[in-house]
């Protein structure tokens, strides 16, 4: 933000005469504080110069991917450039009804389109209305007739007593004033800047939790939860909130911005991408189709991300949608053409990863591009983990070996076996990622997860199998089965299934009465010990869980088998 100091210059520097103070009210109820202040036009500094083709403004604040902070980016939306046009060819005083605002450093906050249309009227001196409305009515902001007659092209703006910070959040709560609407696209890029990381983490996780998108818009309180998210995060005010439901689901509306939400921050280190793949709705049903897998393979670690791969098939999708390619073609015949006739290159057409990805994006089918992917990030996470593979050459698979895997299966693998990945790939999202209800985090309930406290104290999570007569029959970590009463439970939202540390072969365990002895193994239902004479006896884990606890000097001491 080092240019900043050219804004900053440029309105401490202009002619301005400072009228009425006033408070004005944000649409969410925010009420600020600021000063008129008339001046003369291009004083202040709109996110972008519309005298230059719209492109950003010199100094205007970014973000770390250096576009602008404001959450309408009017360089690439021709919808708001011709907006601007229309209201600077009228400039009236429909431009004052709502004031302009600004920070004290001169950047606009709210009014850039107005700002930008004050600009063009200047230079084309359509302007008239607006500077007639000020000699008449401008004493009302603090300003006579002679001061108003003292600039050429006199422009009315209220400037903020206190700072705020210059960020997407800051620029839509000012925006929500203004009646203006954005197309599906340039909704996505602004949303992709607003949303945190923590709260596209915790949708995703909701989301990855259900089979398919449409298995999570079934489930109203996920969506809902979802939503809320989006609420806290300004995205959603009060006023419109009620719009994104029908009845007891989530509306068309609510789908609509759910998923402008997640492709514009899936992408918004690119957003010009984001655009690309909203142009074409046949683009856009398979991304949002695999949306949350897209999302689940740019969180691998760098060595196993298709990242790069999937931006250039979107890229490539998208060119050769442009030039004549129909949903539903194989879109690699473009890039192979383009590589073979001429010097332009649109990707590497030789590589057969970036190839199959953009084909999936434009496939009849629109599931195609998550499935692909899905069996890939069930691979690859656990390769990105470290775990180790006996038939890796080097113990662990590549990215590349993963790929030539995943290819085969898709191009040569037969239905049943293309099946039989995709499900497991699916079990084992759903299985990381349940979505844990209301009734389930509050009460101990068929489905839900409990705490299980030991007698050595130690508290483990379960998944409750079944209830029977006030009977609980939990599945722990590693599959093992223990039961106990319903009161003895703790309701609980974490589903990650635990056991105690001391619950594992080579432990020694002990009731603290007359028995220690070392673990020998451990089945779904018993902890099986080893005679010291030989020989081996079982107990019922749950028994072990209520009465046993790790021994403390590690001695075996228990009678030998008579």
């Amino acid at each position: 933000m080092a240019n900043l100091d050219v804004i900053k210059n440029r309105w401490q520097q202009a002619a301005k005469i400072q009228g009425l103070a006033n408070v004005i009210t944000l649409a969410d109820g925010t009420q600020i504080s600021g000063v008129y202040y008339l001046t003369e036009s291009g004083s202040v500094t709109a996110s972008h110069n519309a005298l230059d083709g719209f492109s950003l403004s010199v100094g205007f604040p970014t973000d770390l991917n250096g576009c602008t902070v404001n959450d309408r980016d009017y360089q690439r939306d021709p919808d708001a450039q011709e907006i601007t046009r229309l209201i600077a060819s009228k400039y009236d005083a429909r431009a004052i009804q709502t004031p302009v605002i600004v920070s004290r450093d001169g950047v606009v906050l709210s009014g850039n389109g107005r700002t930008m249309a004050g600009d063009l009227a200047a230079r084309d001196n359509t302007d008239g209305a607006y500077i007639g409305y000020l000699l008449e009515f401008g004493v009302s902001f603090g300003f006579t007739h002679e001061v108003v007659t003292s600039f050429a092209h006199p422009r009315l703006i209220f400037m903020l007593d206190d700072e705020m910070p210059y960020t997407t959040a800051t620029f839509a709560l000012f925006n929500q004033q203004e009646t203006k609407s954005q197309n599906k696209t340039e909704q996505a890029v602004k949303f992709g800047k607003m949303v945190n990381d923590d709260v596209f983490g915790r949708i995703i996780q909701t989301i990855n939790a259900f089979e398919t998108l449409a298995d999570f818009y079934a489930c109203t309180e996920a969506a809902t939860r979802c939503l809320n998210d989006l609420r806290v995060c300004g995205i959603v005010d009060t006023m419109t909130y009620a719009q994104l439901f029908d009845g007891d689901t989530i509306s068309a509306t609510g789908r609509e911005l759910l998923e402008n939400v997640l492709i514009g921050k899936a992408f918004a280190n690119n957003p010009d991408n984001a655009r690309m793949i909203t142009t074409y709705k046949s683009l856009r049903k398979s991304v949002v189709s695999g949306l949350s897998e897209v999302v689940n393979n740019l969180c691998l670690t760098s060595d196993y991300t298709l990242n790069k791969e999937l931006l250039e098939a979107v890229n490539l999708a998208y060119i050769a949608r442009q030039h004549g390619y129909k949903a539903g073609e194989r879109v690699s015949e473009y890039a192979r053409q383009i590589d073979a006739f001429s010097n332009d290159t649109i990707c590497d057409f030789r590589n057969t990863s970036i190839l199959i990805l953009a084909d999936a994006l434009n496939a009849e089918q629109v599931t195609l591009l998550k499935r692909i992917l899905a069996v890939y990030n069930h691979q690859a996470k656990d390769a990105s983990d470290g775990q180790t593979d006996m038939f890796a050459a080097d113990g662990v698979k590549t990215k590349a070996e993963i790929l030539e895997e995943v290819k085969a299966i898709f191009a040569k693998g037969t239905t049943e076996e293309k099946k039989q990945a995709e499900k497991e790939a699916t079990e084992a999202r759903l299985s990381d990622n349940l979505f844990i209800s209301e009734e389930m985090a509050t009460k101990v309930v068929k489905g839900g997860y409990v705490e299980y406290i030991c007698k050595s104290g130690d508290t483990i999570i379960c998944h409750v199998d079944a209830i029977v007569r006030g009977i609980a029959y939990l599945v722990g970590k590693g599959g093992i089965k223990l039961w106990c009463n319903v009161s003895e439970l703790r309701a609980t939202a974490d589903h990650n299934l635990s056991l105690p540390d001391w619950l594992k072969a080579g432990e020694v365990i002990t009731d603290n009465k007359s028995v220690s002895q070392r673990i020998a193994a451990i089945t779904d239902n018993f902890v099986i010990f080893e005679w010291i004479n030989g020989g081996l006896f079982d107990v019922n884990i749950t028994t072990i869980l209520e009465q046993f606890t790790p021994s403390k000097d590690g001695k075996v001491e228990i009678i030998e088998n008579v």
